[in-house]
């Protein structure tokens, strides 16, 4: 966990927001590529898909929860709450979990997983709110789950004050010499931080991947990268031809 501890002591250390994106870009390429989440033996979760959830005095990102489970944890998950305080109600059916990395009070630090690998299984779990349910469903030994009781919130509970959750990744299947993108997060209103490119993805082009706004990250990407907008140079990026992209590239 050394380089993840070096990256948030950097975060800490600038107050310049072209830099601090770049950090929080590295936090999430660093999850990406080397971390998993061991959840038991029998489950661990591999991120391909990451956003990155910052507040503190210099950076106001106001679409962080600062649940009081984001603050000075470092290392440990977050299942996303209502409110802010580690009691509210858990927004089981379209919440999501954090790997919360702030080491510090008042300072909110969290990774939203959006998708992952599950353990050696043939198509990675895409969605925040779908990846959740099957963690939720594995650490309560239930299937069909639907609400979250007290005893379910015991469990999970159980495995948000871990210290051993999130790991060096072990037998990764991961294609981690494929391009990691980075674009700006999904539903974010761009008034409240939506224009920083704080989501971050590998494995785009794989076909069983079924991310949100593929062809969006592709044209920032390649006009960030100043790539010619021609069908080939698309295709191998994106896996496939997209006429739709040409013509937006193609009318800026």
């Amino acid at each position: 966990m050394e380089k993840l501890k070096l990256c948030v002591r950097e975060l800490y250390n600038c107050n310049d927001k072209e830099q601090q994106i770049k950090t929080l870009q590295k936090i999430n390429q660093l999850l990406l590529t080397g971390y998993m989440l061991e959840i038991d033996e029998s489950f661990r979760v591999y991120p391909i898909e990451v956003e990155a959830y910052y507040y503190n005095e210099n950076f106001r990102d106001l679409c962080v929860h600062r649940n009081e489970l984001q603050e000075n944890r470092f290392g440990k998950l977050y299942f996303h709450r209502a409110g802010k305080a580690k009691e509210t109600a858990f927004l089981y059916d379209f919440g999501g979990i954090d790997i919360c990395l702030s080491d510090k009070k008042e300072v909110f630090l969290g990774f939203l997983i959006r998708s992952a690998w599950i353990n050696d299984e043939e198509k990675p779990v895409c969605g925040p709110g779908i990846l959740t349910r099957r963690i939720v469903r594995h650490i309560c030994k239930n299937d069909s789950i639907v609400k979250i009781t007290e005893n379910e919130k015991v469990k999970i509970n159980q495995i948000e004050e871990r210290n051993n959750t999130v790991v060096r990744a072990l037998n990764d299947k991961r294609k981690k010499d494929s391009i990691v993108f980075n674009s700006t997060r999904f539903g974010i209103n761009p008034a409240k931080y939506g224009l920083y490119k704080l989501r971050s993805l590998i494995e785009l082009k794989e076909p069983h991947h079924p991310f949100k706004e593929k062809e969006k990250v592709i044209i920032s990407y390649m006009k960030e990268n100043h790539i010619k907008p021609v069908a080939e140079n698309v295709k191998s990026l994106l896996g496939y031809a997209s006429k739709s992209i040409l013509e937006k590239l193609s009318a800026v």
